[in-house]
């Protein structure tokens, strides 16, 4: 920093492709400061380092950071709050940098323009690790495979025609590794839990370039090019680019700086088409919740037996539920890090046991939050139950998160309706009790791609208030309430939105297939609706887990 006179520099969780989830390569935030959360952002000065997160990750980030290293607390997802520290740390002139690569073009605007208002210039730089990180993971170049139509739905060619009538003649470049595994029905494993792969996608009205160094089968050449698709290296993004008679529209938000010059901004059309499923999609994904239920259901039939033998520890939670999801048939492995959170460290809303780093399954409320992704589509669940006999406070915390999660799930809502204006049934049980909860309420989900997905969602973010819910889309419902020091407390669903009897009005559907622990409740704080929906529930569980079963 002080040989290129920087006074600051900003290193995010992204990459080229503003990914959520990254692969190793990129994790230099993770490498710098120990914090491993999948979103924060971290600041180096001459004399200080923060990492600044939001209130999924406070106690993670106290508990993993570096010495050296302070936690910038901020009091919503995807803020700018370490924008404001650099302003009342640094003095009018400093210069602050960010490589090139990892600040869109979007990002680029809006950061430089907060800095300035302190006279702070924004500088972009050449990667600034190439030096300091000597053993950096290389970058990822997994084997692709073609994702039959059987479980696609819908061909590549398709799906191209589809696109490109969307974009009216304009060409467009994809930089989303989802959108682009998509689009093209391939599929890869670069990014862990994320069947992706890393390239740049460029549609033209009668062609289009994939540029990817990933090995693939012959036959999957083949039928690339069949389909007007040429290869080219993932570094010839530029010069493919840089073309006089080439305008290019790409959404700058997923766009590194260092491309900026070559696109002009509009939003994707992909993410749209890729977020309402087909009808091919859904069956398939039924079938997928069956074979998760199966393994659930195995799971704790061991859970309940093993801890009355021996002490477990939560990572061999987190083995046993892969071992018999494994044990199903075209499982590819997790969607994400199993969150196996035993009494206080449930309180961590993204909390990840590893092998070397986890606590014993005690007495208590253990929270379990996981997910597998199949041929058949992308699983996500979370279950709570108590090892042992549950307190007064745990029983009210335990139901009163049910009851939200059976409020929005009975909801139905009239068509245009936002994930934001229907978000507060699941939390209105806990603010009649001066309760909340810091994250939000659900989030779509990929089939067999990012468990992930926009632009759905119950939140407090732009999607959620400007995206209305529409038939075909996944989405999960999952309110919490967390206790520090002494347990966390979620269950999730995941369903889908569905025409309802009334016209002009949508309902969801639920798809996860496991009962809700009635041991846990106050059945007292229920009404006669919510045990009608609970025991209907848990029942049709019971009957889908014994045809699965037969």
């Amino acid at each position: 920093m002080q040989s290129r006179h920087y006074d600051a520099l900003i290193i995010p969780t992204n990459d080229p492709h503003f990914s959520e989830y990254v692969a190793e390569h990129w994790q230099a935030r993770q490498w710098l400061s120990g914090f491993s959360g999948s979103a924060g952002t971290a600041v180096i000065t001459a004399d200080q380092a923060i990492v600044s997160v939001d209130s999924r990750y406070f106690l993670q980030a106290e508990k993993q950071l570096a010495p050296g290293f302070s936690v910038l607390k901020q009091q919503a997802a995807h803020t700018t709050g370490y924008l404001d520290w650099i302003a009342d740390e640094l003095p009018a002139g400093s210069t602050v940098a960010i490589d090139d690569r990892l600040c869109s073009v979007n990002g680029v605007t809006d950061i430089g323009a907060r800095l300035a208002k302190n006279d702070i210039e924004l500088q972009l730089c050449e990667d600034p690790f190439v030096q300091l990180w000597s053993d950096r993971p290389p970058l990822p170049n997994s084997e692709l495979f073609e994702l039959d139509i059987a479980y696609s739905g819908v061909s590549r060619k398709d799906k191209l025609q589809s696109l490109r009538a969307a974009l009216a003649g304009r060409a467009f470049l994809v930089t989303a590794l989802d959108e682009i595994a998509w689009l093209l029905n391939l599929r890869g494993s670069d990014v862990e839990f994320n069947p992706v792969f890393y390239a740049w996608l460029l549609i033209e009205e009668k062609q289009a370039t994939l540029c990817c160094d990933n090995p693939m089968p012959q036959n999957v050449r083949d039928a690339l090019t069949a389909d007007g698709i040429t290869l080219r290296p993932y570094a010839d993004i530029a010069e493919l680019l840089d073309r006089e008679t080439l305008t290019v529209h790409c959404d700058c938000a997923l766009l590194p700086a260092q491309l900026g010059q070559y696109a002009v901004d509009l939003a994707s059309p992909i993410t749209l088409q890729k977020a309402i499923k087909n009808t091919t999609e859904l069956t398939n994904l039924q079938q997928a919740m069956l074979k998760d239920a199966r393994a659930l259901q195995a799971f704790y039939r061991w859970l309940k037996n093993e801890s009355e033998q021996r002490t477990l520890s939560e990572w061999d939670c987190v083995e046993q539920l892969d071992t018999y999801r494994a044990q199903q048939g075209n499982y590819i492995g997790p969607s994400f890090a199993a969150i196996v959170g035993s009494r206080q460290n449930g309180a961590i809303v993204h909390y990840h046991p590893t092998a070397e780093q986890c606590d014993p399954v005690a007495p208590g409320v253990l929270l379990i939050d996981s997910g597998g992704q199949y041929l058949e589509g992308t699983t996500d669940i979370t279950r709570t139950i108590c090892i042992g006999e549950p307190t007064p406070e745990q029983r009210t915390h335990y139901t009163l998160v049910l009851q939200g999660l059976i409020a929005l799930s009975e909801a139905e809502f009239p068509r245009g309706t936002t994930g934001n204006q229907i978000e507060v049934l699941a939390r209105h049980p806990l603010w009649k009790r001066g309760l909340n909860y810091g994250h939000g309420t659900g989030h779509g989900v990929g089939y067999l791609l990012n468990v992930h997905e926009g632009p759905q969602s119950f939140g407090r973010g732009a999607a959620a208030k400007n995206i209305a819910l529409q038939p075909g889309m996944l989405i999960t419902i999952e309110p919490g309430y967390y206790v520090p020091g002494s347990h966390g407390i979620r269950n999730e669903n995941m369903v889908a939105i569905t025409e309802a009897e009334n016209e002009g009005f949508l309902r969801f559907t639920t798809l996860t297939v496991h009962p809700f622990d009635t041991e846990m409740l106050d059945d007292e704080l229920l009404d006669e609706r919510e045990r009608a929906w609970l025991a209907q529930y848990n029942a049709h569980c019971a009957v889908l887990l014994g045809e699965a079963a037969a």
